[in-house]
């Protein structure tokens, strides 16, 4: 047991990088150090625990519940070290965050920027991601996501609701017929962003219809979505916020004005259970007393 306690922190870093070098780098030890550590655990175990190959190292159906269990051990046992030594000095040490470059962009710059003001020795690794991340096993403290498939046992807290509507160039209507109803976008060049999927729930004050529609272009990117609708490639779902400046200028227009994108979607702010470490606390009741302020 005490082999297994020591080496508990090597199988958890081989698991988050996929890798034995990158890991055996985090962990300051060789890779050939670090293989033989894990073989000779797997051994005393009697299970394999990682697939591997040249290129590739993949955790077995044995390792992925055994590291869903580690992690948690390890979490617990880091944020109770944390509450300690954080309580001894002024809050610091590392954050690593994870959301949508449009969050960023559209919401959480001024944000970041007071956090770091006020809390100088907290440092923020801030990662881009246009996928969903899971905090059971990805490398993150925080991160931002659109629900509502968000897996126990983590925390969520909803931040906003997200209220897409339909945009186009005009330049698109001069080759195809404007859409009365939301069934017609199936017959028209769609611009899809990933993680809104191409199954658009279209909402009126009297009516909700789900419309599966063809998508002639699909990024996750929001910006590239706007972009392409600009140049008069498609219709797009984009956020009455973003598009305001060009449907200003006739550049793009609102299709199906009466119509949106659905009810919302929602975003929340998504921890780890348990415990959190005084200075992911700090950034979690910063983000959220913003958005709480916010008419």
């Amino acid at each position: 047991m005490q082999e297994f306690l020591t080496d508990l922190p090597l199988l958890v870093a081989v698991a988050r990088q996929k890798s034995f070098s990158k890991a055996a780098a985090i962990s300051g030890m060789s890779a050939s150090t670090l293989s033989r550590r894990i073989k000779l655990l797997e051994k005393r175990m009697g299970v394999l625990l990682f697939y591997r190959d040249t290129r590739n190292v993949k955790l077995t159906d044995t390792g992925s519940a055994l590291i869903e269990r580690c992690e948690f051990i390890l979490g617990e046992a880091q944020k109770a070290y944390d509450s300690v030594v954080t309580n001894m000095r002024r809050p610091s040490g590392l954050v690593r965050v994870c959301m949508f470059r449009d969050m960023y962009e559209n919401h959480m710059r001024g944000m970041l920027l007071d956090f770091a003001a006020r809390w100088p020795d907290i440092r923020l690794d801030l990662t881009f991601a246009e996928h969903s991340v899971d905090l059971r096993i990805d490398p993150y403290d925080v991160a931002f996501l659109i629900g509502p498939s968000i897996a126990p046992p983590l925390v969520v807290r909803k931040l906003l609701t997200i209220e897409p509507f339909l945009y186009a160039s005009p330049e698109l209507f001069k080759h195809h017929p404007m859409p009365v109803e939301p069934k017609d976008l199936y017959r028209l060049p769609c611009i899809v962003l990933e993680r809104f999927g191409h199954r658009w729930p279209m909402h009126n004050s009297n009516r909700q219809v789900l419309v599966d529609v063809e998508p002639k272009y699909t990024f996750s990117s929001v910006e590239m979505c706007r972009d392409f609708a600009l140049a008069g490639h498609g219709i797009a779902l984009l956020r009455d916020r973003l598009a305001a400046p060009d449907e200003t200028a006739g550049r793009l227009v609102r299709v199906l004005p009466q119509w949106s994108g659905g009810l919302g979607h929602d975003v929340y702010l998504v921890t780890g259970p348990g415990q959190l470490p005084q200075r992911v606390r700090l950034f979690v009741d910063h983000i959220q007393a913003n958005y709480a302020s916010r008419p």
